[in-house]
């Protein structure tokens, strides 16, 4: 009866097409859905280089929020970063337009664009110091590897995801571990959702002399393929390699863990990863795509681990939360109320926190000390414009790797 515009006919019968796959990872993608993968994908974007968020508000609370997109933390080196824009700042005005009520993504949207070209960017410092900062944007890393040494015989080395950087990145690092001659190296993939296959391929090529990678299977067989390994090794076999997986660890960190654990070049430590075996590539519709399940890939062993993923050499259980756990951590970010300790108290000592877990136990919240910490922890370190790259103090699982190493 009415006139429906065909974008929106298309974009439906596109979309009703791939559910009736049932396959989550074969997706139509808009082109906003496209440019935000892309982003992923190719590891770059024209920015200012921050990372944000935005949280909930409600008119008239007194919880701390407010009602802007809070910077995260600046991207180092990037254009925000020197321009003195810190984590905790509040987006207030973008090219002197107000940026109340402004969603994430739609701020990113608007500080987003040419490399060259500028834009305001008014501050909200604390409860009300504004002011204006002009950004020329440029081409933004998204920052895929971190890495330290937890002690000068052990490197750390944390993998985010895998983007066309990755690959040299990991390079870099694993170099320079080389150089100070670390007996043992953390190799810490929780929560990297995968990315592309040849720059794990490429990694994973650092670790062995010959022999295979992954491979790759379909119906199709110009789809089946077996990616080996070259001669050479950037990390010697006397090294040992201990691995970091969580269930957020996915695809691509799936591969680089499967290759490790099969062919016994490393221990892996923690929970058991995602299960997501497949492999998708991405077909061109103008300025939209579909992103289609070409195969399944198998780890050297010869396994598909999708839906099933990877398990730990030695588990370390995470303790659930109960449902008394869950109401009161949804009290605690509902009201802030670690954030309104970290705002009085911004380097707050251990006397300190204990007297405010204290008063937290007052109030009938019974959440276990340690995950309260942890929770501080996280806050604080939001704060920071360069947060450390690891913690040794409350991660169980690197803990575990340690006594591993001191044994």
């Amino acid at each position: 009866m009415d006139e429906v515009p065909p974008e929106q006919l298309f974009q439906g019968a596109m979309r009703g097409l791939f559910e009736s796959l049932d396959d989550p990872y074969s997706l139509y993608l808009s082109e906003e859905e496209l440019q935000s993968l892309t982003d992923t994908t190719s590891g770059q974007f024209g920015g200012v280089g921050l990372y944000i968020s935005k949280d909930i508000f409600e008119e008239g609370s007194a919880n701390g929020r407010k009602p802007y997109v809070k910077v995260v933390s600046p991207i180092e080196g990037t254009p925000a970063y020197r321009a003195g824009i810190h984590a905790g700042d509040y987006i207030y005005k973008i090219d002197g337009e107000s940026a109340k009520d402004l969603s994430t993504d739609e701020v990113s949207g608007i500080l987003r664009g040419p490399a060259g070209s500028d834009v305001t960017v008014t501050i909200l410092r604390g409860e009300d110091i504004t002011f204006d900062v002009v950004i020329t944007r440029a081409i933004i890393e998204i920052p895929t590897v971190k890495w330290d040494y937890i002690d000068k015989k052990t490197g750390y080395l944390r993998i985010i995801q895998f983007t066309p950087y990755t690959t040299e990145r990991v390079e870099e690092a694993l170099k320079d571990f080389k150089r100070k001659r670390v007996d043992s190296i953390v190799v810490d993939v929780r929560s990297n959702p995968g990315g592309l296959l040849n720059s794990v391929v490429d990694i994973s090529d650092f670790f062995f002399n010959n022999g295979t990678i992954v491979s790759t299977r379909s119906r199709i067989p110009g789809e089946n393929e077996i990616f080996k390994a070259t001669q050479g090794v950037l990390v010697s076999d006397k090294t040992d390699i201990y691995v970091l997986i969580d269930n957020g660890s996915a695809s691509a960190s799936e591969i680089l863990t499967g290759v490790l654990k099969d062919r016994g070049r490393a221990t892996v430590v923690g929970q058991t990863t995602y299960g997501k075996g497949s492999v998708q590539q991405m077909l061109m519709l103008g300025d939209s795509a579909i992103k289609l399940t070409m195969a399944r890939y198998y780890t050297p062993s010869g396994v598909n681990i999708d839906k099933t993923g990877i398990e730990p050499d030695i588990l370390v259980e995470e303790k659930e939360l109960s449902e008394t756990d869950i109401e009161d951590y949804r009290v605690l970010l509902e009201e802030n109320r670690i954030g309104i300790f970290i705002n009085e108290n911004p380097q707050p000592d251990d006397s300190k926190i204990d007297q405010f877990i204290s008063s937290l136990r007052n109030d009938g919240i019974k959440l276990n000390s340690d995950f309260l910490k942890i929770m501080i922890r996280n806050e604080m370190n939001r704060r920071l414009d360069d947060p450390p790259v690891f913690d040794l103090k409350y991660d169980k699982s690197l803990q575990k790797v340690m006594e591993l190493i001191g044994d």
